[in-house]
């Protein structure tokens, strides 16, 4: 897990899917913001995975890779769009959000 401090709040996911920019691969998207501080946040919608239960575990596991790859200066909200998550289609995702 990521400690509290590289987490987006709700507010700022808001403003970060009104205002970044986006990347996508073949299970992911992402929306970005050039910031000073690096925060991420994970979503999963309910279409992906229909309990909360899965929907958390996949969260956890996106957060559990994201700790070796946070990106450096950028606010970024990654969606999931399969029920699996591959943790080097992650990485290079982060790769992109230059």
């Amino acid at each position: 897990m990521l400690p509290k401090a590289n987490k987006l709040s709700a507010s700022e996911v808001r403003e970060i899917i009104k205002s970044g920019r986006s990347v996508r691969s073949a299970t992911l998207s992402a929306k970005f913001v050039p910031s000073k501080v690096s925060k991420v946040a994970v979503v999963v919608s309910s279409k992906v995975a229909k309990t909360a239960v899965a929907r958390n575990k996949l969260r956890r596991a996106a957060y559990r890779a994201l700790r070796t790859a946070l990106p450096k200066n950028t606010q970024v909200v990654f969606f999931l769009h399969k029920p699996i998550l591959d943790p080097a289609e992650l990485q290079q995702l982060c790769l992109k959000l230059s």
